[in-house]
C-alpha cells in the first residue's frame, strides 16, 4: 500500500502491514539506508516490550543506533518532552544524515515525528506503530504535533515519514482499554467513507474483541487504505481530509476538559455520538442511522462517559479547536453510515440539544 503525494513522488511512501514484521524491520531499515545512524524513540512501555530488541537488531545489522525513552502517557506530548528529545538527538551526535524511528503508540509517533521534522530543519523518520490507534490513524498522513498545555496538537507540522511498518502481532500486548480506544478510529472510517466496512465490523464484533489476528489485519489494512486515499488527495487538510476529524471537535474538547484522563479513542467515540445526534437534530441524518452507530459503539463499550462536563464548558472548549472559523466550530456530521458533510455555521442549537442529551449515552 502506498501514500501517494503528487506532484512530488519522492515524498510518497509505503505502508507495510503483516504479522511478525517487528523482527524483520531493523534489517530492512538497515538495507534501505534511511540514515547513517538511528535514534529509536519509545515510551517507557514500548522500550521494555520492543525497543531494546529493536536497537539490538539494528546494531546487529551494522547500524549505529541508540534509544531515547520518555514517560508513557499523553502528558509527555508536550513542549518540555519535545525539547528533551531534541537534546537527546544532539547528545547522540545525530546529524542531518541520521534517522528517527518512532516505535510505539500515537504519542510516540507524534512526538518523535515533530522532533524529527524540527531537528536540523528536518531529518528522515520511520513510523513503526505498536498500538491499534497508531496503526489505523496517527502513523499515516504526516500530522505530527505536541499539545500546548491543555490545547490539543497546537504545535506541529505536516511531516511525512519515509515508511510505515505495521505489525498486527504487536496488538496482543495492548491493555484492553488501549485496544478499545483504537477501535473508535476504525468505526470512524466506516461512518465517513465505507458502509460495507462498517457492516463488516458489525458482523465481526466478537472476533474483533477476541483480537482474531486475521480479522484485525483486515480492519487495519482497510483503515489505512481509506486514510491513505484521503491524504493522497489532500495532504494539508485544505478540503477532503477534513472528514477525518469526524468526532474529533467534540472529542478534543472533552479530552482537554478531563485533563486527558480518558483515552483519545474514548473521547472520539463520545464525540461521534454527539456529532450523530447533532446531525439528527439538524435533519441531516435519519435517526435510524444514528441508532446504528450507537449500537455498534455500545457493543464496543465506547463513548460512555459517565459524568461529562456541562454543555456550556464543552461548547466553550470547542471554540478553541484549531479548525474553528469566524462563524464557529467546523463540524463533520454524518448524513448516513458511509457519508459525511462539513457544517461551518448554523449548528449551535443542534449542538446544544445533542450535549443536553448526553446523559442518555
Amino acid at each position: 500500500m502506498c501514500v501517494s503525494l503528487p506532484p512530488d513522488k519522492d515524498r510518497s511512501y509505503d505502508i507495510d502491514i503483516g504479522r511478525g514484521l517487528l523482527a524483520q524491520t531493523p534489517g530492512e531499515i538497515a538495507a534501505k539506508g534511511f540514515g547513517e545512524a538511528y535514534a529509536v524513540v519509545c515510551d517507557a512501555n514500548t522500550a521494555r516490550l520492543f525497543g531494546q530488541d529493536f536497537v539490538r537488531e539494528l546494531r546487529g545489522a551494522g547500524m549505529h543506533a541508540d534509544m531515547a525513552v520518555f514517560p508513557a502517557g499523553e502528558a509527555s506530548k508536550s513542549l518540555r518532552e519535545f525539547e528533551r528529545l531534541l537534546f537527546a538527538f544532539r547528545d547522540m551526535k545525530l546529524n542531518r544524515k541520521g534517522c528517527v524511528i518512532a516505535l510505539g503508540g500515537g504519542v510516540v509517533g507524534d512526538l518523535a515525528g515533530f522532533a524529527a521534522g524540527s531537528y536540523m530543519r528536518g531529518i528522515p523518520f520511520v513510523q513503526v506503530p505498536t498500538t491499534l490507534l497508531a496503526q489505523v490513524d496517527s502513523s499515516v498522513g504526516g500530522k505530527v504535533a505536541v499539545n500546548l498545555g491543555r490545547d490539543k496538537n497546537y504545535c506541529g507540522l505536516f511531516y511525512q515519514p519515509q515508511k510505515v511498518v505495521i505489525d498486527v502481532s504487536a496488538l496482543s500486548s495492548l491493555p484492553e482499554r488501549e485496544f478499545l480506544s483504537g477501535l473508535a478510529e476504525v468505526v470512524k472510517y466506516g461512518v465517513i467513507a465505507d458502509e460495507d466496512f462498517f457492516r463488516f465490523f458489525e458482523e465481526n464484533v466478537d472476533k474483533i474483541l477476541a483480537r482474531d489476528v486475521g480479522v484485525l489485519e483486515r480492519i487495519v489494512a482497510r483503515s489505512c487504505e481509506i486514510k491513505a486515499g484521503i491524504v493522497s488527495q489532500d495532504e494539508r487538510e485544505a478540503g477532503a481530509r477534513m472528514i477525518l476529524n469526524y468526532g474529533h471537535t467534540f472529542g478534543h474538547a472533552l479530552e482537554s476538559l478531563l485533563d486527558f484522563r480518558e483515552t483519545h479513542g474514548e473521547c472520539v467515540a463520545w464525540g461521534m455520538r454527539m456529532a450523530a445526534r447533532t446531525a439528527v437534530f439538524l435533519g441531516v441524518m435519519d435517526s435510524a442511522e444514528a441508532v446504528r452507530q450507537e449500537a455498534l459503539l455500545d457493543q464496543l463499550h465506547l463513548g460512555l462517559i459517565p459524568h461529562p462536563p456541562e454543555a456550556a464548558r464543552i461548547i466553550e472548549a470547542m471554540k478553541a479547536d484549531k479548525k474553528t472559523s469566524a462563524k464557529g466550530a467546523v463540524l463533520i456530521l454524518p448524513e448516513r453510515v458511509g457519508a459525511v458533510r462539513e457544517v461551518r455555521d448554523g449548528a449551535e442549537k443542534a449542538v446544544q440539544r445533542a450535549l443536553d442529551s448526553r446523559k442518555e449515552a
